[in-house]
């Protein structure tokens, strides 16, 4: 099984800190599946201006988190090497907050490629195994 640290994503992604918003995957089974991996600290920036007075990670960064880890794992693929894929359809459903420190578990399924698509789904859950959000992505393949 591959694994990517930040170093790798970064490359693979041309997104830098502080929009990068895994910081490592692991467990990439080739174009099937892989676990991406955030921690959240009590210095993590989003939480100094969301919410001031009462601070949690916004919903769009964990979206993001998803969308991040999906893009890497496909990018990290010979099939992906010359290929922009572009998000067309996102569903996304939350469950829990984030407003304390935790490590966010990140697991991607890959589900459908075809010529002109990926169907791909989410789940993010913190380090107590608690379900966050999930969601179903669909992206159109272009070449580079």
């Amino acid at each position: 099984m591959k694994k990517l640290n930040r170093k790798e994503i970064t490359k693979l992604t041309n997104i830098t800190k502080p929009f990068l918003m895994i910081d490592n995957i692991k467990k990439i089974l080739d174009l099937r599946s892989a676990i991406g991996i955030k921690k959240v600290s009590k210095n993590s920036w989003f939480f100094k201006c969301h919410f001031i007075n009462q601070p949690m990670m916004p919903g769009t960064l964990i979206e993001e988190a998803m969308l991040q880890t999906i893009v890497a794992t496909l990018y990290s693929s010979k099939k992906f090497e010359d290929k922009n894929c572009l998000v067309t359809s996102s569903k996304t459903n939350f469950y829990s907050k984030v407003d304390k420190p935790t490590t966010l578990s990140i697991e991607i399924k890959i589900h459908k490629i075809t010529k002109l698509k990926v169907e791909t789904s989410a789940i993010v859950k913190n380090m107590k195994k608690i379900k966050v959000a999930t969601g179903n992505y669909n992206y159109f393949i272009s070449t580079k």
